[in-house]
């Protein structure tokens, strides 16, 4: 499925809209500039190469189901984080992944190592950052977004024993990504490429905000929709500008011949 989808893609990308490839190849090449979409490194749902590989579909399918968690216990417009010993667990589900994400580039530099890189750590630790990021992105969203106030002082997190429920939906989640299923493929893929534009639109609104004269201002869910709106389309730009870019590169190596 990758080799295919790298042949449609290259020298595609730049009218990626109108190609007529089937959406499961269209999402690949979507997500070019993402990863690098490497079989050996990514899940199969059937015989379908899932668009986004283990580690980053780990990333962005937390983030996604940590970020609705965190919406649904109403933790919009918390200027504090968390207490030291979530901070503390938080930090250490990211390290986590930057520590596998060590290990498995010395492995393919044929460097010394200390153990040998699997798809389910990938998986797991990419699902512990992801779930990790979340709370962090929201409550710079608030810290930048919402006026300070009393009520704004609560925490997004407020006790470890919070983020038992994103750690067991993500378990959910993996079981679901290596289940292998057929039927499986586009809740996962849904799932992680709304984790990634949504990761995205939210760093670019942290620029749009304080450019638009909002830093420190919204009261209300509508006063987002028109920021909200320009983060998105600078969400989309960049990751099709990604996309277009990798499978350019990618059309050039191959001397144009895809």
């Amino acid at each position: 499925m990758a080799p295919a989808a790298g042949r449609a893609g290259a020298g595609r990308a730049s009218r990626f809209p109108l190609a007529t490839l089937p959406l499961r190849e269209k999402l690949m090449v979507a997500m070019g500039g993402v990863c690098a979409l490497r079989p050996s490194h990514s899940y199969f749902a059937g015989e379908s190469q899932l668009p986004l590989e283990a580690r980053m579909t780990g990333i962005y399918g937390g983030f996604r189901l940590a970020t609705v968690l965190l919406l649904i216990f109403r933790r919009v417009g918390a200027r504090r984080l968390a207490s030291k010993p979530v901070i503390a667990v938080l930090g250490l589900g990211f390290a986590a992944m930057v520590f596998d994400g060590i290990n498995s580039t010395l492995v393919e530099a044929s460097l010394p190592h200390l153990y040998t890189p699997t798809n389910a750590l990938r998986l797991a630790t990419g699902l512990l950052s992801g779930t990790a990021l979340a709370p962090v992105l929201l409550w710079l969203l608030s810290t930048v977004a919402v006026p300070g106030t009393d009520a704004a002082e609560l925490s997004v997190v407020r006790s470890p024993w919070e983020l038992i429920v994103p750690v067991g939906v993500s378990a959910l989640f993996a079981a679901l990504v290596m289940s292998g299923h057929p039927l499986s493929y586009y809740p996962v893929a849904l799932i992680s490429i709304a984790g990634v534009v949504g990761l995205a639109t939210s760093a670019a609104l942290l620029l749009v905000l304080p450019v638009g004269g909002l830093d420190g201002r919204v009261t209300r869910w509508r006063q987002l929709l028109a920021p909200g709106g320009v983060a998105l389309l600078l969400a989309l730009g960049v990751l099709a500008g990604a996309a277009a870019v990798r499978w350019t590169l990618l059309d050039s190596a191959l001397g144009g011949s895809v």
